[in-house]
């Protein structure tokens, strides 16, 4: 049985011996072939073509191609400067030739000057013979001007130095009350602590004057006697008024047609004078109809004008 095993493995290990042999013997063939020349020099080839490739790239690429600009160099922006400025010359551009003849202009200009000066020089001794009447005449003047500028404040809320006596003598008796501006129906009530809805705008807000239902052209009153101390146009309320009354009180007219008003700013309006007619309603309250903005302000702060109309 031992001699039997022993004569099987021989005869395995000499298989394999055999299969290796044919093996190499196949491989040893391959190279003596044609078939390995051929894949021998098709690589050589592809070597060499991707060597050619790559040294024309690293070629075509020269550092004077390659301008890479550091943002932190402080000296960048004057570098390029200067290249912009060797450029223009190099292209002959003709700003040169135009700082070139500014130049000679400037000069030509600076001697004229100089003669100028001698001519004033020579006239100072007339001047100073007219120059107390000329500082007079000067000071009333400013006198007129600074009047002119005061009256042509409409909306900064100041009034003539004139006025201010006046403004401070106001006072509103709240028990006397207030004169209804134009004779219509509340269409809208006051409301700031709490939102009425605005048909126009389709949302709630809160209202700070009251909206009087009123006819175009139909005078606006003034409730009480006061200074106005604004004028503006607004978007909202249109051509605005405002009177200070007293005692921390100003009344707001609003929805007035601008060609109507002849008052400026310091005039002074006693009770039921005519401060102008209503106009169109603004985009705020087409929906509402025509009407005046009617608002009481105490302290800088919007009260309801129903406590106080009588």
């Amino acid at each position: 049985m031992l001699r039997l095993f022993s004569i099987n493995k021989l005869l395995s290990v000499k298989n394999n011996i055999e299969v290796i042999t044919v093996k190499k013997n196949k491989f040893s063939e391959f190279f003596k072939g044609k078939g390995y020349y051929v894949l021998l020099f098709v690589g050589v080839i592809a070597i060499a073509a991707v060597a050619f490739i790559g040294s024309q790239l690293s070629s075509s690429q020269t550092p004077e191609d390659q301008q890479y600009v550091d943002l932190n160099d402080t000296d960048t922006d004057n570098n390029i400067a200067a290249g912009d400025n060797d450029a223009q010359v190099a292209e002959g551009n003709p700003v040169s030739e135009d700082v070139a003849n500014n130049t000679s202009d400037v000069s030509d200009d600076t001697a004229a000057n100089d003669v100028k000066s001698q001519d004033v020089a020579s006239n100072d001794v007339e001047l100073d013979d007219y120059s107390n009447v000329e500082d007079d005449t000067d000071l009333a003047k400013g006198d007129d001007t600074q009047k002119e500028d005061a009256a042509v404040e409409t909306s900064s809320g100041s009034v003539e130095p004139d006025n201010t006596t006046a403004l401070e003598a106001l006072s509103f008796n709240t028990e006397d009350g207030l004169l209804w501006p134009v004779k219509g129906d509340v269409i809208m009530d006051f409301s700031m602590d709490h939102t009425t809805y605005f048909a126009t705008l389709m949302q709630y807000q809160c209202n700070p004057a009251i909206i009087i239902s009123a006819k175009v052209g139909e005078d606006v009153q003034a409730s009480t006697d006061g200074i106005v101390t604004a004028i503006a146009d607004n978007e909202e309320t249109g051509y605005t008024v405002t009177m200070s009354i007293g005692n921390g009180f100003n009344l707001v007219y609003g929805q007035l047609d601008k060609e109507s008003v002849s008052l400026k700013v310091g005039d002074s309006v006693k009770e039921s004078d005519v401060i102008g007619t209503v106009a169109d309603p603004t985009k705020y309250y087409v929906v509402e109809g025509c009407n005046l903005y009617f608002e009481v302000v105490q302290n800088d702060e919007a009260v309801n004008p129903m406590l106080y109309l009588r």
